[in-house]
């Protein structure tokens, strides 16, 4: 039986660093470890990974000492970043290069959108050149948008993460979004890492292309609620926005890059040189649209991000 892999994760308790740690360890591939801020080591998540058999190691990439993530570092295979985009990631990079690690996953697992039309996707590509300069061995994880926000909320339950998306119709609904459902996200990463084709490349996942009228039509259906009610956003109100801060600049510069100009595409991606993870991976099989729907109703998503 081949030796496992080791893994280091950094951002583990969140929703998408959660998720891939879990399918890690199930697949009996790999040894996981995580990397910790002192701050969230009491947190529920934190003991739940604990349980099933992660390593814990103290520690954050912003305030340790570089000894101490070369410590952490050390023996490494491949290790994946799921911080928020906004937190420094060159020191782990650099940690990285200098215990020689395998592999080094970013914290990208975002849609395809090009380089110089929305700041914060420009801060990742910044963090995958800064990569390629150092020479560290990489591979960028691309996963569309998430499926559950392709359908409208129910009435009964209020919109996540913020107010601006899953209770308004966006442009003309008719721009095709490639979509992911969250537990796709870690059934392709485990594929991926252990994938020698896969080494210093981009790879886009995604479950299938949809668009928002398609969503709309399905959660109508399979919700028996009318969404009439519901505000319609023109695509030009959403180019137009402006005096938008934080959360709210964030959210907008996804829904129009998504949404209206419809940058979000496989075929886009690949014309990018992202490699196509559904032709990689022909043995994965996605879940149904129908059946994601269900789900959606049956437990709506209220992600709160700090």
């Amino acid at each position: 039986m081949p030796s496992k892999k080791t893994v280091l994760q950094v951002g583990v308790t969140g929703y998408t660093g959660r998720m891939i740690a879990k399918a890690l360890v199930r697949s009996e591939q790999f040894t996981v470890k995580a990397l910790i801020r002192p701050s969230s080591l009491s947190k529920p998540e934190t003991k739940e990974l604990e349980a099933l058999g992660v390593e814990i190691i103290p520690g954050d990439i912003v305030t340790s000492m570089p000894e101490d993530l070369d410590k952490a570092l050390r023996d490494i295979d491949t290790v994946i970043s799921t911080v928020p985009p906004l937190v420094d990631q060159k020191p782990l990079i650099l940690a990285a290069k200098r215990a020689g690690v395998k592999r080094f996953v970013p914290s990208d697992f975002g849609p395809q959108i090009p380089r110089g039309v929305f700041f914060m996707q420009d801060r990742k590509l910044a963090i995958r050149d800064f990569i390629i300069e150092n020479n560290v061995p990489y591979t960028f994880i691309q996963v569309g948008g998430w499926t559950h926000y392709m359908f409208p909320y129910p009435h009964a339950v209020k919109a996540s993460p913020t107010k601006t998306t899953g209770k308004e119709f966006l442009g003309t609904g008719k721009v095709k979004v490639a979509h992911i459902a969250l537990q796709s996200i870690s059934e392709f990463v485990k594929r991926i890492i252990i994938d020698p084709r896969t080494l210093n490349k981009t790879v886009q996942t995604y479950d299938g292309e949809l668009t928002l009228e398609e969503g709309w039509e399905l959660g109508t259906r399979v919700s028996g609620e009318n969404f009439d009610d519901y505000a319609r956003v023109s695509a030009q109100d959403i180019e137009n926005a402006t005096g938008l801060e934080g959360m709210q600049a964030i959210i907008n510069g996804y829904l129009k890059s998504l949404f209206v100009r419809g940058y979000n595409t496989v075929e886009n991606a690949v014309k990018e040189g992202a490699l196509d993870a559904k032709k990689l991976y022909p043995d994965y099989k996605p879940p149904s649209l129908e059946e994601l729907a269900k789900e959606f109703y049956q437990n709506p998503p209220t992600f709160v991000y700090e």
